[in-house]
């Protein structure tokens, strides 16, 4: 009985998935401290190759809004975006705050209304370039749409809003001007993405973007998977979002890849994922309230 009890408790529960351009262990410690005593730390990660960090917080709406709010500010405080160097893209302190449903199989309106208040009060109230995707924004535009017109895809290459100017796009929300230690925050709603990278033992940088085709979406691969080729101190990486693991999962990809790579002599790494699979995070949330 208590099961189903906290089953349905978590139909109108969300996750929020919170990205730091910085990646001390200190500074997780602090934006877990900061999280509302109503809300749950799901997990973190400190990301030291890409100088990136991730903390995943669920709870009621209100309570993780509270939460995500807190952790921005605390991020803004401690991270000097224009000082930021790594080989991930990144535009901003914290570039990117994500909303989605506890249950997978949940509709995505709490979650958008959560996302877009999320959005109005950060500009608000840390005076931010806020700009929004998929249920958060008014035309559902995706986050990868969003990004690329503010040059986060060569952010990596070459500095990217780290000056002090006027936005060529308006934001969504807040000021047009940029602040170069803040940089700007995506934020959205949509179902739950997973974040799974596997080192590759490849040649040159080009010919890890030739079999990272091999599972791209976007290039007739696997549905529901983006993307790309990045090199850090330790080689290549193949970092993927999956859209939905019940689709393409992480086994799925990794079994592509290793089809690519076998006739070329190339052997991957060990796979990892960032954060939690969403059976996992539902599996700690109830857990959690059951305490």
């Amino acid at each position: 009985m208590q099961r189903v009890l906290l089953s349905m408790t978590a139909r109108h529960l969300v996750v929020s998935n919170v990205y730091i351009s910085a990646h001390s262990i200190s500074l997780l410690n602090a934006l877990k401290a900061r999280v509302h005593p109503d809300a749950y730390v799901v997990s973190t990660f400190a990301d030291v190759q890409y100088n990136r960090a991730s903390i995943c917080i669920t709870g009621p709406p209100n309570a993780v809004e509270d939460s995500v709010l807190s952790v921005v500010k605390t991020a803004f405080d401690e991270v000097d975006y224009s000082k930021h160097a790594g080989s991930h893209p990144a535009i901003g302190a914290v570039d990117h705050v994500n909303v989605h449903p506890l249950q997978p199989s949940k509709d995505m309106k709490v979650a958008g209304k959560t996302a877009k208040s999320i959005a109005s009060r950060l500009a608000k109230e840390l005076t931010v370039p806020v700009f929004t995707y998929g249920e958060a924004h008014p035309e559902g535009q995706s986050l990868a749409k969003g990004r690329k017109a503010l040059g986060y895809f060569v952010s990596h290459k070459q500095d990217v809003l780290k000056e002090e100017k006027e936005l060529k796009i308006s934001p969504c929300y807040g000021p047009k001007k940029v602040n170069p230690k803040k940089g700007v925050t995506m934020v959205g709603a949509c179902p739950h993405v997973v974040n799974f990278n596997i080192p590759i033992e490849a040649k040159s940088l080009a010919e890890a973007r030739e079999i990272c085709d091999r599972i791209r979406g976007s290039k007739g691969g696997l549905k529901g998977v983006q993307a790309m080729a990045l090199k850090n101190k330790n080689g290549i990486e193949i970092a993927c979002n999956l859209l939905d693991v019940s689709i393409n999962g992480p086994e799925e990809v990794e079994r592509v890849l290793l089809d690519a790579c076998v006739p070329r002599g190339i052997t991957l790494g060990k796979s990892y994922i960032i954060g939690q699979l969403p059976s996992a995070v539902l599996e700690k949330t109830l857990n959690a309230l059951g305490r």
